[in-house]
């Protein structure tokens, strides 16, 4: 048997059996009004034992019942429920809205200057959001939106004029204080090539340069990760990533052994054979490459230097080291590592490119 009511409860315990009497009125839902003992009130369950007894006195009810009965109380806890709400990205809504628009994700990959698999992929994690198909091919290949997506647009329209409002304001907030941040290792900064190319760029009336020093090693993932926009550096190969600005050729400085007696040579083809040397720069495939080209224009011999090598010069030798202090010569007879500016590809200073480039040439 398993009731409710609204009741109030004495018990008494004995040695043979358990004994409740209750002033018993009907209610609904389940639940009571349980005055104890201990004056605590509460909403409780209560479920009648199986084996009961049931006595009228008077106008009470009161039950005998075998057994001890069991009461279970509830706790009412109001959360919202957020399950049914899609998980949506504000990149999401971008990319859906100009994919409806161009109909295409090439199309749309070009506008984002990303790739059409990227786009793909956030389209399909979109749709997999809220549950239902966007896009439908026609007999010829273009997307068409579905009647689903084609509602949907209509809703994030003001959202989608709102986010490009706020990146108008973004971009006009940059162009008001930019900070543009220039990377190279320690030996860049002092001085010659880098100041002149500095005056020559002129950039105080539009960036507020910052300088960072960070080693060659790191540069291109310190460029990958915005950690710097534009980074110097000699013996720099090209990367698919990043945009390559050549600045010119790097002067040599000349470090003659103690023994060296040969006269002072002018051009590659007067190296000392097999006595002469360059200092690594960079990569090593960049020194493995300028190698060849002395040897192109009549050097003979020559070797690569590194700090970690167990080669090194004699006192007999000469050694070339690059001099980024020194200024560069025009129409020098000799090759020479590059200066070079690098900066990650769509670069969001959309002018900063074009100014870099202007003033290589």
């Amino acid at each position: 048997m398993v009731g409710a009511a609204r009741f109030e409860l004495t018990t008494s315990a004995s040695q043979t059996r358990r004994s409740t009497r209750l002033s018993y009125a009907p209610c609904t839902g389940g639940t009571f009004s349980n005055l104890a003992s201990d004056a605590r009130q509460s909403f409780i369950n209560f479920e009648y034992p199986p084996i009961a007894q049931k006595f009228l006195v008077g106008r009470s009810t009161r039950w005998t019942v075998v057994g001890k009965p069991r009461m279970k109380e509830t706790t009412v806890t109001q959360q919202a429920d957020y399950q049914g709400l899609p998980n949506i990205t504000f990149r999401q809504l971008e990319v859906f809205r100009l994919v409806c628009r161009e109909q295409s994700y090439a199309n749309a990959a070009l506008e984002l200057h990303s790739t059409r698999a990227n786009i793909k992929r956030v389209c399909d994690d979109f749709e997999k959001a809220v549950g239902r198909p966007l896009f439908e091919k026609s007999n010829g290949c273009e997307l068409q939106t579905t009647a689903f997506a084609a509602g949907l647009i209509s809703q994030i329209s003001p959202l989608s004029r709102g986010l490009r409002a706020l990146g108008d304001t973004v971009r006009n907030l940059h162009q008001q204080g930019r900070v543009l941040r220039f990377a190279a290792a320690g030996e860049i900064f002092r001085g010659g090539l880098f100041t002149d190319f500095l005056t020559r760029l002129q950039i105080s009336d539009t960036f507020n340069p910052c300088f960072l020093r960070i080693e060659l090693k790191r540069c291109r993932t310190a460029l990958l990760n915005a950690e710097c926009d534009v980074y110097f550096g000699a013996g720099i190969p090209a990367s698919d990533r990043l945009d390559q600005v050549d600045l010119g050729a790097i002067p040599w400085r000349f470090e003659l052994g103690k023994d060296f007696r040969d006269p002072h040579p002018a051009s590659p083809a007067e190296l000392p054979q097999d006595r002469w040397w360059i200092a690594e720069a960079g990569e090593p495939e960049c020194s493995a490459k300028l190698l060849e080209k002395f040897h192109a224009i009549g050097a003979c011999g020559g070797r690569v230097f590194s700090s970690g090598s167990a080669d090194a010069p004699g006192r007999h030798d000469i050694v070339l080291h690059h001099d980024t202090t020194a200024r560069q010569v025009p129409d020098s007879p000799w090759p020479g590592y590059r200066f070079t500016a690098l900066l990650r590809k769509h670069h969001p200073y959309s002018e900063l490119l074009p100014r870099l480039t202007g003033v290589a040439s």
